[in-house]
C-alpha cells in the first residue's frame, strides 16, 4: 500500500498480521472500502488472523456498516483448502455486512477455491473473480487510483 494511496483516501482502520514472510494487510477507508492484500504462502493461521482482524475492524466501525472489499492475491503463493474453508465459514456468518467482494490476481487453484468458497457462503452476484485489478475495481465501483 503506497503513501500516495493513503493520501488519496482517509483510512479509518488499518490492521496487519505478520508471521515470517507471510503477511496480511487490511485497510478500510471512510467510504467503507476495504483493501485486503495477502503476501507469501497462505496458511491456516493467516486465515484465522484475517477473520480476527476484520472482526476487530467491525467492532470499531459497527456491525451494521456495509463494506465492500478488494482482495489482492497477486503476491500469495498458495492457499490451503482448510484456510479457504476458515474464511468461507467466517464469511457465511457475516455476509449481510458485505456489499461486494472482488478477488483478483491469484493462481488458478486459489481463484477456483475462492470462487467455490464464495458460492457456498451465498455471495453469488456480490462476488467477482479475475486476473486484472482494473476489472476488480470496476466491479466494486472503486476509483481508478484505488490500489496499484
Amino acid at each position: 500500500m503506497s503513501t500516495q494511496e493513503t493520501a488519496a483516501r482517509t483510512i479509518i482502520a488499518r490492521r496487519q498480521w505478520v508471521d515470517g514472510d507471510r503477511r496480511v494487510e487490511i485497510d478500510i477507508d471512510d467510504n467503507h472500502r476495504m483493501l485486503v492484500v495477502f503476501f507469501g504462502r497462505g496458511s491456516n493461521d493467516g486465515a484465522r488472523a484475517l477473520c480476527k482482524l476484520i472482526d476487530e475492524i467491525r467492532d470499531e466501525i459497527g456491525h451494521d456498516t456495509m463494506m465492500s472489499a478488494l482482495v489482492d492475491m497477486r503476491l500469495v503463493h498458495s492457499a490451503p483448502l482448510l484456510a479457504q474453508a476458515i474464511i468461507g465459514r467466517w464469511l457465511l456468518t457475516r455476509k449481510k455486512q458485505i456489499n461486494r467482494i472482488a478477488v483478483f490476481g491469484g493462481g488458478k487453484l486459489e481463484m477456483s477455491v475462492a470462487r467455490a468458497v464464495m458460492t457456498v457462503a451465498g455471495m453469488g452476484k456480490k462476488a467477482f473473480f479475475g486476473a486484472q485489478l482494473t476489472e476488480a475495481r470496476a466491479f466494486l465501483d472503486y476509483p481508478a487510483d484505488f490500489h496499484t
